[in-house]
Parts: C-alpha cells; structure tokens; sequence
C-alpha cells in the first residue's frame, strides 16, 4: 500500500507543478507585447487601436 500513496503523492505534486507553469505562462503571454490573434477579444482590440492611430496620423 505505501507505493500507491507514494505514486499518489507524486502525481498530484506533478499536476501542482505542471498548473503553476502554466499559469506563469499565460501571465506572461498576456503581459508581454507580442501580437495576439485576430480571433480573440484583445486582439481585435489591438487592431482597432492600432486602426484608429494610423487613421489620425493619415
């Protein structure tokens, strides 16, 4: 019985691991100031403001 606690404690340490990267991950794609993708909200929004500052320097 003590492998299962030890496989059990050792896969819920690794899904713990795994979510926290990933969440620092996102963090810093949402952070970071790459292009985002025209089908998401904030990309559309990125290419509307960026529509709006050439038509008025234009």
């Amino acid at each position: 019985m003590e492998i299962v606690a030890i496989l059990a404690l050792g896969t819920m340490g690794f899904v713990a691991a795994f979510a926290f990267l990933s969440v620092r991950a996102m963090e810093e794609l949402r952070n970071s100031d790459t292009p985002k993708s025209a089908l998401s909200r904030d990309g559309a929004q990125e290419r509307l403001k960026v529509a709006a500052r050439v038509s008025e320097a234009g």
